[in-house]
């Protein structure tokens, strides 16, 4: 995510530090963050374990942003550069303790990593140099489309050590190169965002939880290679990429369209209630990926022209955030206890609101 904010002066190098230290925590968070799910299925945890893993991932996300609306310089920095010496020091015990101590170790790297993202975000508009938004957009980016599909190499030919060792290494340069943010002006909101629009966050979430905390040890549990997981989740982040540049070249709708548009790529996503197979996945992977891609560009920028960048912040966490423990906690329990039939279900949702959306042409 990414919000426009104003640039305060710092060092020249401060840009190109902002895209090294956010591709360094990409890096190691992605990397750790797709093992976690197997790892979990591998130990031999429940859905529903791993659904409140995926729950406790994200909930941290609204309740933070919540407290950083009132963040000044010294909270900025502290959650830049806490949570990536806390990971540096939590993949160390995961490297040693993984398997006696798997469900805190994951707790608290879940809980750490939150407000890194949120003070980055916040901060982007302080830094020197131009451009820091797309620095920090592609920092994250990059590793978010290629780690799941090395860790899934990784994993397949050497096992989870390897796996945290990186992130380790990751999270050490992330620190290193962390840049200090500037001053943040004060703004006040300049018309009423309409939390209708924004429910399109909510099932971009929603997706990205199923998919990272659901057909991940899914598909692990039928066999499927940690390879070939890697690399649909790799897809995934390299078809909301495309999704991102080819956007910067399309009309401009209104935002109803939008997040309708949005909301109906996620449906088919429902498929693989009716057919759980690598196939189904895969279709629904780039059809859901182009729509997660709408809604946080088109969605994201109608929150940047209408909130100051904290409230904008809060409002993306909030909506995404919920999305995505829904997408994870509830469908695990669902998928656990009723079946697969579930995922057809909830992932009919979008269509309904997709509907309401056409229909109603809210202004």
């Amino acid at each position: 995510m990414c919000l426009p904010v104003v640039r305060a002066k710092s060092a020249p190098r401060v840009s190109l530090y902002l895209f090294i230290s956010t591709l360094a925590f990409g890096s190691g968070w992605f990397s750790l963050s797709f093992a976690i799910p197997l790892l979990a299925q591998n130990i031999g945890y429940s859905y529903v374990v791993i659904g409140i893993l995926g729950f406790v991932a994200s909930l941290p996300f609204p309740v933070v942003a919540l407290i950083y609306l009132k963040s000044g310089y010294r909270m900025l920095r502290y959650g830049t550069i806490i949570p990536l010496l806390s990971l540096t020091v939590l993949s160390l015990f995961f490297y040693f303790f993984y398997r006696t101590y798997f469900i805190p170790l994951t707790i608290i790297a879940s809980v750490i990593q939150a407000p890194w993202w949120i003070a980055t975000e916040i901060s982007l508009g302080t830094f020197d140099g131009s451009r820091n938004a797309e620095k920090y957009s592609a920092g994250w980016g990059i590793p978010n489309a290629l780690a799941p599909i090395l860790m899934g190499v990784i994993l397949q030919i050497s096992g989870y050590e390897i796996v945290f060792l990186i992130s380790m290494v990751a999270f050490i340069i992330g620190a290193l190169t962390s840049p200090r943010p500037g001053k943040l002006d004060t703004y006040s909101e300049q018309k009423p965002v309409k939390r209708i629009f924004l429910l399109s966050l909510f099932f971009a979430g929603l997706f990205s939880g199923f998919i990272y905390f659901v057909i991940e040890p899914v598909l692990r549990a039928h066999g499927i290679s940690y390879i070939l997981i890697g690399g649909i989740i790799s897809l995934y982040g390299v078809v909301a990429a495309i999704g991102y540049i080819l956007l910067n070249y399309t009309k401009d709708w209104k935002i109803s369209t939008y997040s309708a548009i949005s909301a109906i790529l996620i449906v088919p996503t429902a498929l693989i209630g009716i057919m759980l197979n690598i196939y189904t996945v895969i279709i629904a992977v780039i059809l859901a990926g182009f729509g997660v891609s709408v809604s946080m560009s088109k969605v994201l920028s109608y929150i940047a022209s209408s909130s100051d960048v904290k409230r904008g912040v809060f409002f993306y966490e909030t909506f995404f955030g919920t999305g995505f423990m829904v997408g994870s906690l509830l469908q695990d329990v669902l998928y656990q206890y009723v079946g697969k039939v579930t995922i057809f279900i909830l992932f009919l949702t979008p269509l309904a609101y997709a509907i309401s959306l056409l229909i109603i042409r809210p202004r």
